[in-house]
């Protein structure tokens, strides 16, 4: 680039019959000063990148500082040196003085940064906005986590089970890089593979002195002088706004104003901070139970607490931040570092139930469905998935594991049992209807309450399901008669006649609809 300009110049010189060219070589001069300051700021800037990622990496796996080592050149301080326990030391550097602009135009130098998401995600900014890849998606700063293998089946009395499936490799952070060519800035996020470019980044020459006046005649007029350089460029950008510490933390500011706050202290690299100690609380939001607080050591990894509240016709999702679940997420059982005290509020996912004034609410829609008019999946007895086996320890009563609607919904859900299913036969009405063109009865209670059970049938080996036919729900009550497994169902057919039986095909496929206290 500077080949290029210089031949330029000297050409520029040629034809018009320059005598003294210490102004153009003094503009060259100018112009490689800028050049090497650019690319002086450009260096230190993909710097404070890797460092700001680094510092991120270290909040969020529980590392902590050691020791702010100021930088000086000449005399004058121009970053710091930050060591920590267990990650490798960063350095920062300050803004550099910008290059110089002419006529008020000045080259752009791009601020990175870096916010944090409403899900507790840093992701890194460009200008202030989201800097985003060719999908339009954020680009995050640290790696993600994998997402948790699958469990292992559960194993035979006697035998272990098999083991679960490898988690899925999680995805890994961007480090953004810049260049300068051309005299502007471009900038990578795939190490370099293309880059984007951004804006110009020297400011434009000046402009050329007037034209001297015109001497006597014969006599030529003297060279206009050289136009003045234009006025210094500003203060050239800096990811870090400033650093400062007091007894226990170290802040760093970034140019947006954002701050990130990591703990010092002078422990081992394998021992816990114990200078901070932070706490987990769990709230019930709605639920009920006791659970103690968890206690962390600042640099421990802990896992957060599988959920011990219960709420009745409700299942525990997850755990978050803020009651409504707009906050950060958090399943149970997860690795988690933390640099303060929290509070999580379980996360509730719930299933509407009808009280008809019997002993038990009964639930608006089979397992499986989404609506009371759908027939939702079809199981073998004592089956929790759609395709899956019959139990084969003829049980009197359904285990919970093997209860198709407590493991699919949780909560206090349950497959109705026998005397259960008898109470909706005998004490409530039942209407035969249509609802969005399903045909099924309506189940009236004492309380004026109803609830639709659809004519779904049932899967036999055969194939045929039967729908509009008739109705076959499990219960949860078996029965054993001549060393044969029996289950009690509950049975109706389209032409208002309804009972409960025994199905001694304990693999027929029949729909199921849970009940709760």
């Amino acid at each position: 680039m500077k080949k290029y300009l210089l031949v330029y110049i000297v050409a520029l010189c040629t034809l018009m019959g320059c005598k003294d060219n210490s102004g153009l070589y003094g503009l060259l001069t100018d112009y490689d000063l800028r050049i090497s300051e650019l690319e002086k700021l450009c260096e230190d800037i993909n710097t404070n990148v890797q460092s700001i990622q680094a510092i991120i990496e270290a909040q969020q796996t529980g590392d902590y500082i050691t020791a702010i080592t100021p930088i000086k050149n000449g005399g004058v301080e121009i970053g710091y040196t930050i060591t920590f326990a267990k990650h490798e030391p960063i350095t920062i550097y300050h803004g550099q003085n910008g290059t110089n602009g002419t006529n008020g135009t000045d080259g752009h130098t791009p601020v990175i940064g870096v916010a944090k998401d409403t899900d507790g995600v840093y992701y890194w900014t460009l200008d202030g906005k989201w800097l985003l890849d060719s999908n339009g998606n954020k680009l995050r700063v640290t790696g993600q986590d994998g997402k948790d293998g699958q469990d292992g089946t559960n194993g035979k009395d006697g035998q272990d089970g098999t083991n679960g499936t490898n988690g899925a490799n999680g995805q890994d952070g961007v480090t953004p890089q810049l260049k300068i060519e051309g005299d502007y800035w471009y900038i990578s996020y795939n190490n370099g593979a293309t880059w984007t470019k951004l804006g110009k980044a020297t400011g434009e020459d000046g402009e050329d002195g007037a034209k001297g006046d015109k001497g006597d005649k014969g006599d030529k007029g003297d060279t206009g002088a050289t136009g003045a350089t234009g006025p210094k460029g500003e203060q050239g950008d800096s990811m870090f706004q400033s650093v400062t510490q007091d007894e226990n933390y170290v802040y760093f500011t970034l140019a947006d104003g954002t701050v990130i706050k990591i703990a010092k202290g002078s422990g081992s690299n394998n021992q816990p901070n114990e200078e901070f100690i932070f706490t987990i609380t769990y709230d019930p939001n709605g639920g009920e139970g006791v659970m103690e607080k968890d206690t962390f050591y600042y640099g421990c990894v802990n896992k957060i607490s599988s959920c011990l509240f219960i709420k009745d016709a409700y299942t525990f999702t997850t755990w978050n931040t803020k009651p409504d679940g707009s906050g950060a997420s958090y399943s149970a059982g997860i690795n988690i570092i933390i640099d303060r005290d929290i509070i999580l509020y379980a996360q509730w996912r719930g299933y509407e139930y009808v009280d008809l004034g019997l002993s038990v609410k009964w639930a608006t829609f089979n397992v499986g469905a989404t609506k009371p008019e759908e027939y939702g999946e079809y199981f073998a007895w004592g089956s929790t998935t759609p395709n899956g086996n019959a139990i084969s320890t003829k049980p009197l009563v359904l285990p919970q594991s093997a209860d198709a609607a407590y493991v699919n919904w949780g909560g206090s859900w349950r497959m109705p049992t026998k005397n259960e299913c008898e109470e909706l036969v005998n004490k409530c009405l039942w209407t035969k209807t249509t609802l969005n063109n399903v045909i099924g009865y309506k189940i009236t209670g004492t309380t004026g309450n109803s609830i639709f059970l659809p004519l779904g049938g049932a899967y036999y080996s055969g194939g045929s399901y039967h729908h509009s036919s008739y109705a076959r729900y499990w219960s949860s009550t078996g029965e054993t008669r001549n060393s044969s497994s029996l289950a009690y169902e509950m049975w109706a057919n389209s032409e208002n006649y309804k009972t409960i039986d025994t199905d001694n095909n304990i693999e027929d496929r029949k729909t199921v609809r849970p009940v709760c206290p």
